[in-house]
C-alpha cells in the first residue's frame, strides 16, 4: 500500500445568521490555482458563494484566504513555512460546504499568462532559471507561448499540472520551438494526460514554449478545445527536476531513507528523507513526494546474483534492456501470493506485463494492465506446485531505458478490505435524512461481517446503518443514515469507522484525492432551519 495521508484542521460549531436558510456555496475552481509559499496571491473564485459569510477551511493556518466583498475573489497569504504541493481546500457558509479544491503551494517565482499570446511574435517572455505560470486556456482553438533564453548545452524541464489534480477536463500539449517556428520537441502524456519535456538548447538563443489541448474526454472536436475550466500550472526550469527515487519507495518503519536521485539538472545524486518528511524539496523546483510502503523497500542492484526474492518485499529497479527482468522466488504447494508491478502510476514510462512461471519453465499466470484506465499490472496466486517460481517483468511495446522504472511488490495475500465513500460533504436538511453510501471493497477471501458508525456527531444526531454481511447487497456497499435534531446549528468535521464484526479490527471510512491523499474526514452541515425542525 502506498497512500499519503492528511487531515483538514479540526472544525467546529460555527455561528450563524438568525435567517432562513440560503444556499450553500458552490465555488468550482481557483484562478491561479495555486501560489509560491512565502508570497501574496489574488485568487479569482469560479462558482457561486452562496448565501452569507464564506468561510475557506484548510489543513492548517500557513493559507490564509481573505475574501474581498462580493466573495468572488481573494488575497491568498501563503506562509514561508507552508508544505510545498496540493492542499486541499473547502469552501463553506451556514448552509453547507463544497467539495474539496486543490491549492497547489510551490517553491519557485510565479506569474500569470497574458493574452494575446497565442504566436511566437506575441510570446509571453519569462525569466529562468525557475517560473511557473499560471494560465487558462480560456477559448476554443487558445494557444498560449513563452518566450526562453537559453544557452547552448542547457536543459530546461517544461512540466505542466492540469489533468491530474487540477481537473481540468483537458490533453494538453506541450511544443518547443525556435525562432523560426520549427517544432524541436513535443510531448501529451507524461505523467497520464499531464505533458512533461527536458529540453537541451542546441545553441544560444531565444526559444518557445507553446501549449494547447483537446479535450480529455474525446468528442467531436478536431480543433484546439478550450474553455474557463482549462486552467494549468505550467513550470519552465533549469533548476534540478526529480523523476525518480531509488528506492521510489521507502519503509515506513525506516527513521531515515537513504535515496539514489535521478531527473534532470541533478547535481547531487543522493539524498535522504526521514520519517516526518512528506517529500524532497530544496534544491528541486519541484516538490517530489516519496510514497511510504508497509513492506520492506530495496533496489535492485542490493539483490544477489540469483536474484532471489524474500517476501514481503518491494523492489525497485529499471528495464534497461531489451531483455526480460527476471526474480527468483521459493514458494509451496497452496501458498498465496500477490505481485504487482507499479510503474505508470509513478511517472514511469514503462508499460509493464508481469509474467510468472513455475518450476516447469511454464507460464503460470500473466497480467497486463489491471484495468482500462490503469496500465500497471498486478497478480494474486495460489502456487500450485512446491520449488522455484520465475517473476519476469517486461514492456508491453519492448521499450526500455532510464525513464522504464518499476516497483515490484511480493507478499503472501491477506484479506483484506476497504471502506470508502464517494463525497466528503453533505447537509442535513429540515425533516429529513442525510444518507451516504458507503462502498465496501472485499478482497481475497475476506468474509467477515462489518459495521459502520460515526465518532462525532452533536447532541440530538443519531445514525443507523444496515450491518455488511459477507454475501448479499450489502456485502459491498450500504447506506449511513444521519438524522434527528440539535440544540444548536452545526458544521464541522465527524468521522465515520467502519469496524469489523469477529476481529474488531477498526479502520476510517476514506475518500481518495487526486494526488492520493486519505481524507478521513465527512464535513457535516445542520444548518439553522435544520435544527430543532425550526425555520
Amino acid at each position: 500500500m502506498w497512500v499519503m495521508t492528511r487531515f483538514m484542521a479540526g472544525l467546529t460549531l460555527i455561528a450563524f445568521n438568525p435567517c432562513r436558510a440560503g444556499d450553500p456555496p458552490a465555488i468550482e475552481r481557483l484562478i491561479p490555482a495555486g501560489g509560491q509559499r512565502g508570497t501574496k496571491v489574488d485568487v479569482k473564485l469560479v462558482g457561486k458563494p452562496g448565501d452569507g459569510d464564506l468561510r475557506v477551511v484548510t489543513e492548517n493556518d500557513t493559507i490564509v484566504f481573505t475574501l474581498n466583498e462580493k466573495k468572488d475573489s481573494a488575497s491568498v497569504a501563503i506562509s514561508e513555512t507552508a508544505r510545498p504541493g496540493t492542499h486541499w481546500l473547502r469552501f463553506c457558509n451556514a448552509d453547507g460546504a463544497t467539495e474539496l479544491k486543490p491549492f497547489i503551494v510551490g517553491m519557485i517565482p510565479e506569474v500569470t499568462e497574458s493574452e494575446p499570446n497565442a504566436r511566437i511574435v506575441e510570446a509571453n517572455s519569462v525569466g529562468l532559471p525557475s517560473v511557473t505560470v499560471n494560465g487558462v486556456l480560456e477559448t476554443s482553438g487558445d494557444v498560449d507561448t513563452f518566450a526562453v533564453a537559453l544557452n547552448k548545452g542547457q536543459t530546461m524541464v517544461c512540466a505542466m499540472q492540469a489533468k491530474v489534480v487540477i481537473g481540468s477536463p483537458m490533453d494538453a500539449v506541450l511544443q518547443i520551438a525556435d525562432a523560426r517556428g520549427t517544432v524541436m520537441a513535443q510531448n501529451d502524456d507524461d505523467i497520464s494526460f499531464d505533458p512533461r519535456i527536458a529540453f537541451t538548447a542546441p545553441e544560444d538563443g531565444k526559444w518557445f514554449v507553446r501549449t494547447f489541448a483537446f479535450p480529455a474526454t474525446p468528442n467531436s472536436t478536431i480543433s484546439f478545445a478550450g474553455g474557463a475550466d482549462y486552467v494549468y500550472r505550467l513550470t519552465l526550469t533549469t533548476a534540478a527536476v526529480v523523476e525518480h527515487t531509488e528506492p521510489a519507495v521507502r519503509f515506513e518503519q525506516e527513521n531515515e531513507t537513504s535515496l539514489a536521485v535521478f531527473g534532470w539538472n541533478i547535481q547531487t545524486p543522493t539524498a535522504s528523507i526521514n520519517r516526518d518528511q512528506n517529500a524532497m524539496m530544496e534544491p528541486y523546483a519541484l516538490p517530489y513526494l516519496v510514497p511510504r510502503s508497509d513492506v520492506p523497500s530495496i533496489v535492485e542492484s542490493q539483490l544477489t546474483a540469483e536474484r532471489m526474492l524474500t517476501l514481503p518485499v518491494a523492489v525497485t529497479g529499471r528495464v534497461t534492456s531489451a531483455d526480460d527482468v527476471a526474480f527468483l522466488l521459493n514458494a509451496t504447494m497452496s501458498r498465496m501470493l500477490s505481485l504487482s508491478v507499479r510503474s505508470r502510476s509513478i511517472g514511469s514510462m514503462l508499460d509493464p506485463v508481469l509474467i510468472v512461471e513455475g518450476p516447469d519453465g511454464k507460464v503460470v499466470n500473466e497480467s497486463d494492465d489491471i484495468s482500462g484506465d490503469n496500465c500497471d499490472a498486478e497478480l494474486h496466486l495460489t502456487m500450485p506446485v512446491d520449488g522455484q517460481y520465475r517473476v519476469i517483468i517486461r514492456d508491453r511495446f519492448q521499450n526500455y531505458g532510464d525513464r522504464c522504472f518499476y516497483v515490484l511488490r511480493c507478499e503472501e495475500t491477506h484479506a483484506a478490505v476497504t471502506a470508502t465513500f464517494a463525497s466528503t460533504a453533505g447537509m442535513l436538511k429540515p425533516e429529513s435524512t442525510l444518507e451516504i453510501p458507503i462502498t465496501i471493497g472485499r478482497k481475497h477471501g475476506f468474509s467477515e461481517p462489518m459495521d459502520v458508525r460515526v465518532e462525532g456527531l452533536p447532541d440530538g444526531m443519531t445514525f443507523e446503518c444496515p450491518r455488511s454481511e459477507k454475501d448479499g447487497a450489502t456485502s459491498t456497499s450500504v447506506i449511513l443514515k444521519i438524522s434527528g435534531s440539535t440544540t444548536e446549528p452545526f458544521q464541522g468535521p465527524i468521522r465515520i469507522v467502519a469496524e469489523s464484526a469477529e476481529s474488531k479490527d477498526l479502520q476510517p471510512v476514506t475518500f481518495t484525492t487526486a494526488d492520493e491523499t486519505q481524507v478521513s474526514e465527512y464535513w457535516l452541515t445542520v444548518p439553522k432551519s435544520a435544527a430543532n425542525g425550526s425555520e
